[in-house]
């Protein structure tokens, strides 16, 4: 909730404290693709596929207010971009025996950025078969490469009230993953216990900066940070109508670098070198409980997310958002064959959260309404 007085609108002065603004964005994307699959054995599969994307937008930002002569104030032209993107994937699925794997790459060609190739490999053996109580012990490994390009505006830039440069030279922001852990059956697999570690190693992060002499922005690649830690969950079937899902996961992060988070280019402390990730909690978990009948079914679940560093970004000393719970319930009935009946209400409990600071989460919500299926028995 916004306690704070108005401090004010007076753009000749650059004071935009309580300046109503907004950012217009024009994107229209087109696009095809193709995926086929060969399998020449029941132990072996390869897909090939083909993906094209074209990407047009255009960018302005512009202030909803007027200056302190009650003149609308005037904004720039809008920006445009046009992008292409190709990308090429090809994967190979083997199971023999105990073993099975995965393997594949994906080569993206991207008129911003150009040419990258992202692999990635997941290996499943299968270690003990067990017997009635212990059900088979299952190892697991993954690797794997993956980019995130440039948002339009990033790329292209953004002109009006709060303009910022184009870059061409911007890269995609890079990962590169990897995991290992092991799933436990038990009771004939009527229950199965998973836990997994994973690390993840972010390059080429996309930061602003802004020039302090005409106060154009501009993106640039500088930042540099992991993120590491376990996720365990549990699943049972507790009777024939009756399951349980259940995860928890701790998760911990660091920006390992950011050179341009300084006082002088107006950097929240928050965002600095050796500062956890915002908005990434340390503790989260999920509860699910679902019951399928013959002609209905409901669910019971809940989830928590833990205290995690975040902030307002304007100087009014928020450094965390709060941990929160929130339970949510859903149900359906089959009216007849062809039609059923669904309702689902989230935050059930009315609990006031926010995800972000700064925007209240929704209270008590549902939505209701009916599903059609045509044809079939």
């Amino acid at each position: 909730e916004d306690t704070v007085p108005d401090r004010g609108c007076d753009v000749t002065v650059f004071d935009f404290t309580d300046c109503f603004f907004r950012d217009l964005a024009h994107i229209n994307r087109a696009g095809l693709n193709y995926q086929g699959d060969y399998i020449p054995r029941d132990w072996a599969q390869t897909t090939l596929g083909y993906e094209f994307e074209d990407e047009n937008g255009s960018f302005n930002s512009a202030f909803t207010s007027t200056d302190v002569n009650n003149n609308p104030i005037i904004v720039g032209q809008f920006t445009h971009g046009l992008r292409l993107n190709h990308a090429l994937f090809i994967q190979q699925r083997i199971t023999h025996g105990r073993f099975s794997a995965v393997g594949g790459v994906r080569y993206v060609h991207n008129d911003s950025f150009g040419d990258r190739a992202v692999p990635r490999v997941a290996l499943t053996f299968l270690a003990l078969r067990g017997g009635s109580r212990l059900s088979g012990t299952r190892l697991r490994f993954g690797y794997a490469q993956g980019i995130k390009e440039p948002r339009f505006e990033e790329s292209f830039g953004i002109s009006g009230v709060f303009p910022s440069d184009p870059n061409p030279n911007l890269k995609p922001e890079e990962n590169r993953a990897f995991e290992a852990g092991f799933e436990q059956g038990f009771v004939g697999g009527k229950y199965a216990f998973s836990a997994l570690y994973f690390n993840n190693q972010f390059r080429n992060q996309i930061e602003f900066t802004t020039n302090p002499i005409d106060f154009n922005g501009q993106y640039v690649n500088v930042n540099r940070s992991m993120a590491h830690g376990a996720e365990v969950v549990f699943k049972g079937h507790l009777t024939n109508r009756l399951s349980l899902d259940s995860a928890y996961n701790y998760t911990s992060t660091q920006i390992l670098e950011a050179p341009l988070c300084t006082p002088q280019n107006f950097c929240d402390p928050l965002l600095a070198a050796g500062q956890p990730l915002i908005r990434r909690p340390r503790h989260s978990g999920s509860l699910l409980m679902n019951y399928l009948g013959s002609r209905w079914g409901a669910n019971l679940g809940g989830s928590f997310v833990g205290r995690r560093a975040d902030s307002d970004f304007l100087g009014l000393g928020i450094k965390h958002a709060a941990g929160y719970a929130r339970v949510d319930l859903g149900g359906w009935y089959e009216i007849n064959s062809h039609v059923t009946g669904y309702l689902n209400i989230e935050n059930a409990l009315n609990k006031r959260y926010e995800e972000v600071v700064g925007y209240p989460a929704l209270g008590i919500n549902f939505r209701a309404g009916f599903r059609f299926r045509f044809g079939g028995s």
